[in-house]
């Protein structure tokens, strides 16, 4: 029923195009998701950088299992959100409108970034309710999805963006 609900809230809500960096300022902060298996933490960093820097790294069984880094860049006038795994080349998605939303009687916003070019992901999409940030990434037509499901954390000296 949850899922209903999220997918009647993003066909019907408002769209609204980024028109700067400062419009996604939402994302700024630490999160974190897992529990008793491996914890991801993202942090990312907000303007007035001319972009929006991120790292992750994913620790597990007492090392690290991953790391990216990532940013958010304007690129001929639209966002752009750059992925690196592991230290990988640079992979660009184009943001498409951001989404402004009511997601269980609560106010939502998100983003969404496509590179149809690419083998995997070819999306990545934020949502962002309250202190709650969800990331997934999947096929341009949505198959395959693999959900983060992060909490804010408060940024410890060492994470601070």
């Amino acid at each position: 029923m949850r899922t209903l609900l999220f997918l009647a809230a993003l066909a019907f809500a408002p769209l609204a195009q980024a028109q700067s960096l400062d419009d996604l300022a939402w994302l700024k902060g630490c999160w974190r998701a897992g529990g008793e298996g491996p914890q991801i933490t993202e942090v990312w960093s907000a303007p007035p950088m001319p972009a929006m820097v991120g790292y992750s790294y994913t620790v597990g069984e007492g090392e690290t299992q991953g790391w990216e880094q990532m940013r958010i860049e304007m690129i001929d006038g639209a966002p752009h959100f750059v992925a690196m795994p592991n230290g990988a080349a640079p992979v660009r998605f184009r943001m498409r409108p951001t989404l402004d939303l009511l997601v269980g009687g609560e106010h939502g916003v998100g983003a969404t970034f496509e590179n149809a070019a690419h083998d995997f992901p070819q999306r990545v999409n934020y949502l962002r309710v309250g202190n709650r940030l969800t990331a997934t990434i999947s096929r341009l037509d949505g198959s395959d999805p693999i959900h983060f499901r992060y909490r804010r954390i408060n940024c410890s000296g060492a994470l601070r963006p």
